[in-house]
């Protein structure tokens, strides 16, 4: 089976569907399944792959971490006759992910999508609005050209089924228990970070206004007054990060985007995830907090609430509602066998959700539909048998 991969966000951009793809291709890769990936430059950082084929693009306005990339359309026609691919798997529905649609389309083979970020939701949070439904009609146009368009969650292939788009499966995310674990915890970093509070509380993801981080803010500044040996952390980057920086005040710690063992020795150094995003779906953060020993808090919306277990392994809120958080972080604050009952619970749930079970199911979904696809189509083409 060879596969075909484009996507307009790829590494070292620091988001879950850059990650996600390296996932994909380095499954794939240890399958020994040829594979080609089609993506933006990521400067100099960017890892120089012989399956890897980059063009230059300029940053998407109100969110830089997904470029708008200018494929060279002679190039990739030229990659792909040579490969010639099985099928084709977009992963975003922007630039790359178009030329990727179209060359599927132009040369008959089969292709598959995912749906990846709710930008429709976004663009209330950027005065775009009424962009909305002009938005929707676009990404339905597209997501119905495929055989198959993967959900990360219930929730959200539930809200594309009302949106009339067809062909939806869910296709979920698995959490890498050997990088996110509660052995990571250092006292260490906890006393660097906030020396003499003894509960932190963590938020981790993108600064920007469609997470919600003024209804956080709004919480802790109720928190801070009820438990003051509590400590909020926030880390990650983004466009408002300025503007969180003088509304937290100094109280609050910002540590930028932390990676790898530092990113998971944060999680298990802290005691609660708090995520009040209502636009996310999936939420890879919360699993990597629950695979890290923390129950989480989270607003009840998008693919989160198909995550966490309300009393099982965290306690959710209503969206957008700064008293229902402050409430939920006050409680588990204050009661030390909860804390830990969902932390614990918290961590079985991720424990479950192993990446090799997640791909080898992405891996059979790709063979179904190329098995499927028409044979009559003077360009279908076979893979061997899983």
């Amino acid at each position: 089976m060879k596969v075909a991969i484009f996507t307009d966000t790829f590494q070292p951009q620091v988001n879950g569907v850059a990650r996600t793809v390296g996932r994909i291709t380095s499954f794939l890769d240890s399958r020994n399944l040829p594979c080609l990936v089609f993506a933006p430059e990521g400067g100099a950082a960017q890892a120089k792959k012989e399956n890897v084929h980059t063009f230059p693009g300029f940053d998407l306005p109100f969110y830089p971490e997904c470029r708008i990339g200018l494929p060279n359309i002679s190039q990739v026609k030229d990659v792909l006759s040579s490969f010639q691919p099985h099928i084709i798997h977009v992963v975003t529905e922007f630039s790359l992910g178009f030329c990727g649609l179209k060359y599927a389309r132009d040369h008959g083979l089969p292709v598959v999508a995912s749906y990846t970020t709710n930008f429709p939701q976004y663009l209330n949070y950027y005065k775009a609005g009424f962009l909305e439904g002009w938005v929707w009609q676009y990404l339905r146009w597209f997501h119905n050209q495929c055989q198959v368009t993967y959900c990360p969650s219930p929730a959200i292939k539930s809200l594309l089924t009302k949106k009339g788009f067809l062909n939806l499966d869910t296709w979920g995310r698995g959490i890498d228990t050997a990088l996110f674990s509660p052995e990571k915890r250092s006292v260490t970093l906890r006393n660097r970070l906030a020396p003499g509070k003894k509960l932190h509380f963590l938020y981790v993801g993108r600064l920007a206004p469609e997470k919600d981080l003024d209804v956080l803010l709004k919480a802790w500044k109720i928190v801070q007054k009820t438990i003051p040996e509590a400590q909020l952390i926030v880390t990650g980057n983004g466009p408002i990060i300025g503007e969180l920086k003088e509304t937290a005040g100094p109280e609050v710690i910002f540590t930028g985007y932390l990676h790898g063992e530092e990113l998971a020795a944060v999680y298990a150094s802290s005691d609660v995830f708090v995520f009040p995003s209502t636009t996310e779906t999936f939420g890879n953060v919360v699993l990597e907090a629950m695979a890290s020993g923390l129950p989480v808090i989270a607003a009840a919306a998008g693919g989160v609430k198909n995550l966490l277990i309300d009393g099982s392994n965290g306690l959710s809120c209503r969206p957008r509602n700064y008293l229902d958080l402050a409430s939920a972080m006050i409680k588990i604050a204050q009661d030390d066998g909860l804390r830990k009952k969902l932390g614990g619970q918290a961590l079985q749930y991720a424990r479950e959700r192993k990446w090799d079970q997640v791909l080898n199911s992405l891996l059979e979904s790709y063979q179904k539909v190329i098995d499927t696809y028409p044979l009559d189509h003077p360009r279908a083409h076979q893979a061997y048998k899983i």
